[in-house]
């Protein structure tokens, strides 16, 4: 099911198709240096991973979907967002090595934000947090016009009001 779609990418559930290329994403140690999470080693890892997606989707409090290619269908990474209190979200995506450099990460960033426009019409304000060695993330939210808020444990804090 597509939940929207934009020029170049689209955004939908993450089904048990995604299984083969999550693996080869979430398993590249470069492509996840910046997570808060290690790679994954094995296969059965995306089994669980697929069932705490559908789970955190259910409790409302999470929502995390798949980025997709639109022209290839081929997934892109994934896209998440946590509601942090009545008025905002938290945002955060996952992309593979293959489309870095592309513009997808703002692309989907935007995207993702007016996903969250749709889907939760009370958000006012778009939290978005990157490891401050992550330089081309924290690039992209300056360019985005993101409002730097604080640097804290290596991590820098962005905000977008709506």
């Amino acid at each position: 099911m597509i939940l929207l779609e934009l020029e170049r990418t689209s955004f939908r559930l993450l089904n048990s198709a995604d299984k083969e290329a999550l693996f080869e994403i979430y398993s590249d140690k470069d492509a996840m240096q910046y997570r808060t999470t290690a790679p994954f080693e094995t296969q059965d890892e995306i089994d669980t991973y697929l069932e705490q997606v559908e789970q955190e989707n259910l409790s409302g409090q999470k929502f995390r979907c798949a980025f997709v290619h639109t022209a290839t269908n081929q997934l892109m990474g994934t896209a998440v967002y946590t509601l942090l209190d009545a008025t905002s979200v938290e945002i955060g995506f996952s992309i593979g090595r293959s489309f870095w450099k592309g513009g997808y990460g703002t692309e989907g960033t935007w995207g993702l934000i007016e996903l969250i426009k749709q889907r939760e019409p009370q958000i006012q304000r778009i939290v978005g947090i990157a490891q401050t060695a992550n330089e081309k993330s924290v690039r992209m939210m300056e360019r985005m016009n993101f409002t730097f808020v604080k640097e804290e444990e290596n991590k820098s804090y962005f905000e977008y009001l709506l």
